[in-house]
């Protein structure tokens, strides 16, 4: 069976990685990966006539997500839903951000449920959860530890709900351990082109890989 279907709806959600300036694109999807995602499915299948939207915010974390979960979400009706979020769950260790604090792992995974729940009862047929990509090029281990446990939980969730689950983190430390010469990301957690473009490849690749 078939992830894509024809004229579906395919919805990005996340934080700054994913929105990647969508504000001020006049398709409205960045210049990141969920843009170049879009792109290159609507390349490999064009007859399947794809609408992609992009709605990442800067700074997000799994409690705002929730917060503007229904007009970014439950009223747009999406038929495939991807989200990757994370990162500013845990960032937030490191300090407070315009009120944002941390969010530990408890709620991390509680928030999660939440949003996936009822993005199913609003009539999402597929999920894709995508692992939380990295912060300072995995220099900090407390902060690595803090993202590999967030990983965790994203992969088991998406056993739990047969989402389509896109090893985000695990293929950038695979990569920065593999090419530390090449600059992944601009300031070790926001990705430069090519960094955006391995998990644009990727999430591609994943989500297309029992297309017919």
């Amino acid at each position: 069976m078939s992830i894509f279907k024809t004229n579906d709806t395919v919805l990005f959600q996340g934080d700054s990685i994913t929105d990647a300036g969508r504000r001020d694109d006049p398709l409205g999807l960045g210049s990141g990966y969920a843009a170049m995602a879009a792109g290159l499915a609507t390349a490999a299948r064009p007859d399947l006539g794809l609408r992609f939207i992009n709605r990442g915010v800067g700074g997000d974390r799994t409690v705002e997500l929730l917060a503007r979960w229904k007009p970014d979400c439950e009223v747009i009706r999406p038929d495939i839903l991807s989200i990757k979020i994370g990162v500013n769950d845990v960032w937030r260790y490191l300090g407070e951000w315009e009120g944002q604090t941390f969010v530990d792992a408890a709620e991390y995974r509680t928030n999660l449920v939440r949003l996936l729940d009822r993005a199913l009862a609003a009539g999402v047929r597929t999920l894709v959860l995508c692992s939380p990509t990295t912060i300072e090029n995995n220099r900090n281990p407390l902060i690595s530890e803090m993202l590999a446990e967030r990983r965790d939980i994203v992969r088991a969730l998406a056993a739990e709900y047969r989402a389509v689950y896109v090893p985000m983190q695990e293929t950038q430390l695979a990569l920065l351990a593999e090419r530390s010469d090449i600059a992944w990301t601009l300031d070790g957690c926001h990705l430069s082109t090519a960094g955006h473009a391995v998990l644009a490849k990727l999430w591609v690749d994943t989500v297309l890989s029992d297309c017919p």
